[in-house]
């Protein structure tokens, strides 16, 4: 699983860069936790949420939900996760949508900003 901008769709990097600066400069420190994501981390990761309920088997604090392999925009490079700090995610949610992107907050995964239209 990476954790880089540059494992993103090339045509997706510089939005995600602008982003990043735009939370900074609100005093937000957004880390990226995740970026794209083979088939094999997909499945691992929709196994650990169909039997716990949660997506971070063995991954760190937080608990998220995970998209069926096939499924995930992570696999396609559209998709990133962030953890913010302070934890603002409703506000950098609204942000990312006011720029007409998909935030995961509205199906219960708040950490999760994809690049599919509204």
């Amino acid at each position: 699983m990476s954790a880089s901008i540059r494992d993103l769709d090339k045509s997706k990097q510089s939005l995600v860069r602008m982003f990043l600066r735009f939370l900074a400069s609100g005093g937000v420190r957004a880390t990226i936790t995740s970026t794209r994501r083979s088939p094999a981390v997909q499945k691992a990761l929709w196994d650990c949420y169909r039997k716990t309920g949660c997506s971070n088997c063995r991954r760190g604090p937080g608990c998220f939900p995970a998209a069926p392999p096939g499924r995930s925009t992570h696999a396609t490079g559209i998709a990133f996760d962030l953890r913010l700090d302070p934890p603002v995610y409703e506000a950098a949610g609204r942000a990312w949508e006011a720029a007409g992107f998909t935030w995961g907050g509205r199906f219960d995964d708040p950490i999760h900003f994809d690049f599919r239209p509204l």
